[in-house]
């Protein structure tokens, strides 16, 4: 019996309903950035970078969420815990570089009420929450063929998932709410998850189902070169089935973007709704954020100084490449689609996806054959190949191909594996700026990537999130008192994408 065919028949015998989900609660990625999940696409404390993340509940409810950060090479979590946030209420944290210099650590100075409560614990000192990522969940048993060290904590991604809210009749309303900008009693949600506690008991007692009206910001700061890079977390709406609450231990894996009960997607299609059904839930969250064509600029002018990279994250790819934490993909090695290959270490698989791109300069002019080289790449693989679940591609101008130990702004690091380093965009010679199109629904030699719904209908692509950075440098620019210091500009811009639903002329249907 497929999963969600046996899902309706557990709501019917529940609720006395069929388990159908109305378009209107299909989940869906809202516009307006406000949801009940929150997808960061990337956090770094890489090379004097410094991430400050943040998230805002618009409603007057309470709300208990699921913090979860994730390593960028193969989705393993690195940290999550549970956040209570008061009425209109704001949480912050930096990702900055752990005091050993080689992994990522989180650093909070909100009071917000969080289990385990990091402020209250004060490890950094009164007043400030400090708690280094973990490597646990990639290595010793968890061992997934990738590196073991904390190195790899140091650059992911993030997500936040609304588990429940908490109404003003609620006894946890209180205890959550702030007066005088201090919650009135953290110990007292601390307490409901200790032995014997009342969540311990029963994690749904005074909460209601997720309503959404979280948004949240990203920025990733280098204070010695003064940049400042940017973004909207992707907030996806009527992720949950409506009235499921999900409230798990702190200390639980779970809930995930596969925990839902809804199946049901809408997806808008040049101004039109589409709505499907899938077998997972996660498959309805690949609806909402996959993209035929990724589109956005490069600028690497050598005369200014320029430099750019792009972020191009799949939040959702473990669940269809990992078979051994977390996919819902067969357990023979095979991938879910739309995804072509696993991350699997036994089978051989190193999960990459091979990538068709066209590229223009400003003045529409497009390479001559063979004039894009990207690197570094296996021996014998001249495609373009996506390894990562966060992948940075550094565009370097004038076909240069010299691959730094690190790439010039988000410093990720060049590894032995090339399919675990960033990638190379050596850029032909005369095009300084243009603009770049990723084809994630073709795949180089022929064939298409894509996913199916229960109504057969095809959704090309990948589901994808992300933005292109790029810095400007000015140079040594004398101040007042007679001292040169350089001058650096940033700004970042989300990817744009197009959509398809229908089967080109290059599958032959």
């Amino acid at each position: 019996m497929k999963r969600n065919t046996l899902t309706a028949a557990i709501l019917a015998g529940v609720t006395g309903v069929a388990g159908m989900v109305s378009v209107s609660h299909a989940v869906n990625l809202n516009p307006d950035g406000l949801g009940q999940v929150l997808l960061y696409p990337y956090y770094t404390a890489r090379g004097g970078n410094d991430t400050l993340i943040s998230v805002v509940n618009t409603t007057t409810e309470a709300k208990a969420v699921k913090v979860r950060f994730i390593e960028a090479l193969n989705s393993r979590e690195v940290l999550d815990f549970n956040l209570y946030l008061s009425p209109f209420d704001v949480w912050t944290a930096t990702v900055t570089l752990a005091g050993n210099g080689e992994g990522g650590t989180m650093v909070t100075r909100d009071t917000s009420c969080t289990v385990p409560y990091f402020v209250g614990e004060g490890l950094g000192g009164p007043g400030v929450g400090v708690q280094d990522f973990l490597t646990f969940q990639y290595s010793f048993n968890n061992f997934d063929g990738g590196p073991q060290g904390l190195e790899r904590t140091a650059s992911g991604y993030l997500e936040i998932i609304e588990m429940g809210s908490i109404p003003q009749s609620s006894p946890f309303f209180t205890p959550i709410k702030h007066v005088n900008g201090v919650p009135g009693s953290c110990a007292t949600v601390t307490a409901a998850w200790a032995d014997g506690g009342i969540w311990t008991q029963n994690s749904s007692s005074g909460l209601e189902g997720p309503t959404g009206g979280l948004f949240g910001t990203g920025s990733i700061l280098n204070a010695d070169e003064g940049t400042l890079f940017s973004y909207d977390a992707t907030a996806l709406q009527n992720f949950w089935l409506q009235g499921q609450i999900s409230h798990t231990n702190p200390g639980d894996l779970f809930p995930n973007l596969d925990q839902s009960l809804n199946f049901t997607s809408n997806t808008f299609d040049n101004g039109v709704v589409r709505t499907d059904s899938w077998d997972f839930s996660v498959q309805a969250v690949d609806a909402t954020i996959m993209f035929d064509k990724l589109m956005n600029e490069y600028n690497v002018n050598p005369l200014i100084g320029t430099r750019s990279e792009w972020v191009v994250t799949f939040p959702t790819k473990a669940f269809h490449v990992d078979n051994n934490v977390g996919s819902v993909g067969a357990g023979s090695g095979a991938p879910l689609e739309p995804f072509t290959d696993t991350w699997s270490v036994p089978l051989g698989g190193d999960a990459c996806e091979e990538i068709d791109i066209d590229l223009w300069d400003r003045e529409e002019r497009t390479p001559a054959p063979g004039g894009l080289v990207v690197s570094p790449r296996p021996p014998g693989s001249p495609e373009f190949r996506l390894c990562r679940e966060v992948n940075i591609i550094r565009f370097a101008a004038n076909n240069d191909n010299s691959i730094p130990q690190e790439s010039e702004i988000f410093k990720e690091m060049l590894r032995p594996d090339p399919t675990l380093t960033y990638s190379n965009f050596g850029l032909p010679a005369g095009f300084n700026g243009g603009w770049a199109q990723f084809n994630f629904g073709t795949i180089p030699g022929g064939g298409e990537r894509l996913a199916t719904s229960q109504s057969q209908t095809p959704y090309f692509g990948l589901p994808v999130i992300g933005f292109w950075a790029q810095r400007f440098t000015n140079g040594f620019v004398p101040t007042d008192g007679g001292q040169d210091v350089i001058a650096n500009y940033a700004g970042s811009y989300d990817h744009k994408g197009s959509r398809r639903f229908a089967f080109s002329s290059i599958s032959g249907n």
